[in-house]
């Protein structure tokens, strides 16, 4: 992805970042690639495609990596990160836009 998205920033906890009584406004790429990890299709009243539901996938009793992986990338797609890098197993993924 050519620029990067901003938008308003949370902690650690999902909590909205305020400093000095302001909304703290950071670069939000990854907090977008997260939201869409943990977020299920239909939670976005705008958008009904896009949700990859994170949690759908853990109570799978079968479950191929290839699927998943296939699954997240299309998800990531659908709000514009075209080749995102997933790396590691399931249960411990990183993903770099």
């Amino acid at each position: 992805m050519a620029t990067q998205r901003k938008d308003i920033a949370r902690d650690e906890n999902n909590d909205i970042k305020i400093e000095n009584g302001d909304f703290v406004i950071e670069a939000s790429d990854q907090q977008h690639v997260q939201d869409i990890f943990r977020a299920h299709k239909g939670e976005y009243k705008q958008w009904p495609l896009v949700g990859f539901g994170a949690s759908r996938y853990l109570k799978k009793t079968t479950l191929s990596k290839a699927e998943f992986l296939r699954d997240l990338k299309v998800q990531l797609k659908y709000d514009g990160y075209d080749n995102p890098n997933i790396n590691g197993t399931i249960e411990q993924l990183t993903i770099e836009i």
